[in-house]
């Protein structure tokens, strides 16, 4: 009879336990109304809207600067494109004036106690008549010279008669003659300090020098 309470007793305890140990019963989630689910999806869609044109907005951006860089990119390399082009026909232009004013100073060579300008002297002038055609503020100046042989006064005479004859050669070839100033150095100015006949012969000649005037680069 003891032992039976004592079990009922424990059964009790436990009964009692377990019931204090149930959770109570949750109140139902509160479910939102139409009219909180559209301004909801109103909200997102206007969210939708704007990420919309940010992101066109960027885009938009994005390409402008791809556009100015390729167009600042364009114009460096037209820039550097025309400074290329400037430089190299400015070389020209100094290697072209080089030539021709190397090409106005050949000289001319004459025989022996003569002033009869030569079949290649004749070649050499008409290369400066073009020159000189295509350069019409260009000035020369003709000097004639003589080998060591003669007297002074001789020399000096002989000097003139072949600058005056070059300058004759060039005035019937149409360069105006005030173009054109002639003078002589007789045997003071030697080329070529031999005593033999091909130094004598190298002695024997026409200078020509520019006075004045620009070169205009115009010959082919």
């Amino acid at each position: 009879m003891r032992k039976t309470t004592f079990l009922i007793a424990i059964a009790g305890v436990a009964l009692a336990a377990g019931c204090h140990n149930t959770p109570p019963p949750q109140s139902p989630t509160p479910q939102p109304t139409e009219a909180e689910v559209a301004r909801s999806r109103q909200v997102q869609d206007s969210l939708e809207v704007v990420n919309r044109a940010a992101a066109a907005a960027a885009e938009r951006d994005r390409q402008l600067e791809v556009a100015n860089r390729a167009r600042a990119d364009s114009i460096e390399r037209a820039r550097v494109a025309t400074q290329a082009a400037e430089r190299k026909a400015a070389d020209e232009a100094a290697e072209k004036n080089t030539e021709l004013r190397k090409e106005l100073g050949v000289m001319v060579h004459f025989e022996v106690a003569a002033a009869r300008v030569l079949p290649d002297g004749g070649a050499a002038l008409d290369r400066k008549v073009d020159i000189l055609n295509a350069n019409p503020t260009l000035r020369l100046r003709i000097t004639g010279a003589t080998d060591e042989r003669g007297s002074d006064h001789y020399n000096l005479a002989l000097g003139n008669r072949r600058a005056s004859a070059v300058k004759q050669y060039l005035v019937g070839k149409g360069i105006d003659a005030a173009r054109l100033d002639e003078m002589s150095s007789g045997e003071t100015s030697p080329i070529d300090a031999g005593k033999d006949e091909p130094a004598w012969a190298r002695n024997r000649r026409a200078e020509f020098s520019v006075v004045s005037g620009d070169m205009l680069l115009s010959m082919k």
